[in-house]
């Protein structure tokens, strides 16, 4: 009989260790998940920061002034720093703004660059479509009110300038399907991209190229585009980019029947071999956003 209830007593015992084991168990991994969701909630709360910073910068003209300020994230009122900063390129042409929220050891960095036209073009471009090379042929194929300069050489970025904040692929297949995401995209392929003939190209973009940028027949383009290339661009007949900045360093030739809006730019020869109409397009003195990314 007292063999019996010592026995009950024993199992008892290792019973309530078992459930105690458990329940330190599920008491640690409940703190941990409840950490980790803390660190998420922290990551998010950083990225919300650092997108709502930017959106409230690019409604202004951004100067070079770099700001930070502090703020207090809920709950537990855990205190977060938020700086950001300016950075230009040598011609002044390409500008990154990058914001940066850290809060303990959790940190987030987005970045959006911007890019606008080179300052000399700038102000005529307000009132004319222009074309600008070291000689511009075919003139006479071009509308009356265009303006066309042959005053040399134009600064503007080089391609790669662009390869440390850009997409570095342009699937053709891609393209056809999704169109360009408001995004930079840099191709070092010294083949350059061919845009097939009749393709649609939806979305705006601006695609930076170490080769040749060549636009079959009837291709249209039907948001803002930026080319440039340190090669040549070639635009065949009847090709509609009623919103293009067109910039080459070794040349542009522009097929017949074409339709073009914005400006052009080279260090080389600017070559019409018909009649075409080239517009003026105000909104590109505005210059170019990237969609922020996180870096």
């Amino acid at each position: 009989m007292g063999r019996s209830k010592g026995s009950v007593s024993i199992a008892l015992l290792v019973v309530g260790l078992v459930v105690l084991l458990l329940a330190q168990i599920f008491y640690i991994y409940a703190g941990k998940e409840y950490e980790k969701h803390q660190q998420f909630i922290r990551a998010e709360q950083l990225r919300v920061l650092c997108t709502s910073t930017i959106e409230s910068l690019s409604a202004v003209n951004i100067s070079d002034e770099n700001k930070a300020f502090n703020v207090c994230l809920y709950p537990g009122a855990v205190p977060a720093a938020v700086s950001s900063k300016v950075k230009f390129s040598d011609d002044q042409c390409i500008k990154y703004l990058e914001v940066t929220a850290e809060c303990g050891e959790l940190r987030q960095v987005l970045r959006q660059t911007y890019f606008s036209l080179p300052e000399a073009v700038k102000v005529q471009a307000h009132i004319y479509g222009i074309i600008s090379g070291t000689s511009v042929t075919g003139t006479e194929f071009l509308p009356p009110e265009t303006l066309y300069t042959g005053t040399g050489e134009v600064m503007f970025p080089p391609a790669e300038a662009f390869a440390f904040q850009a997409i570095e692929e342009l699937p053709m297949e891609t393209l056809r399907l999704n169109g360009l995401s408001k995004r930079f995209y840099y191709l070092d392929d010294y083949r350059g991209i061919t845009f097939d003939r009749g393709m649609k190209v939806y979305g705006s973009g601006l695609i930076a190229a170490q080769g040749n940028i060549m636009i079959s027949d009837n291709c249209e383009f039907t948001d803002p585009i930026i080319l440039l290339t340190e090669k040549k661009i070639e635009i065949g007949d009847n090709v509609k980019l009623p919103q293009a900045l067109l910039l080459s360093r070794k040349g542009i030739k522009v097929g017949s029947g074409c339709s073009i809006g914005g400006v052009m730019v080279s260090n080389g020869v600017i070559e019409f071999t018909d009649t075409v109409s080239f517009l003026h397009h105000e909104n590109l003195v505005a210059g170019f956003s990237s969609f922020y990314y996180i870096l």
